[in-house]
């Protein structure tokens, strides 16, 4: 393999809009990351600060949902409509996360975790990072 000096040469890389800072949750009532991605009626944004020595996490806005699981089946579409509506996080916190979902996030650069914590604690650890 031939090794290429190119010192002028500029690698162009697509916009990554991931941001660690801001993420969604999916919670039924706010105090435990239990709700389906796709049964979410709104996700909750969350913006971390992190400090050192004080790490901490603001509740920025309730996020409507488009619900795209209906009786076992998913619409692509709109499974695709709601994880556009989070394109502005970089990550999103759910009960569950099927395939189509991850797919519809990853697509956006956004990274998904099925995780079943109390929403404090979840927070509380990523501002910690």
């Amino acid at each position: 393999m031939a090794e290429i000096n190119a010192p002028n040469l500029k690698i162009r890389t697509p916009r990554n809009p991931y941001r660690p800072d801001r993420l969604a949750v999916a919670s039924e009532t706010g105090q435990n990351i239990d709700a389906c991605f796709g049964k979410a009626e709104l996700f909750r944004i969350y913006e971390l600060k992190s400090d050192v020595k004080n790490p901490f996490y603001e509740l920025l806005e309730l996020r409507p949902a488009f619900k795209p699981c209906r009786e076992q089946s998913h619409d692509q579409t709109v499974l695709g409509e709601s994880a556009e509506l989070l394109k502005d996080c970089g990550l999103v916190l759910a009960g569950r996360l099927g395939p189509g979902a991850l797919k519809a996030l990853s697509d956006r650069g956004i990274i998904g975790l099925a995780v079943h914590w109390p929403v404090d604690e979840a927070l509380e650890r990523l501002a910690k990072r």
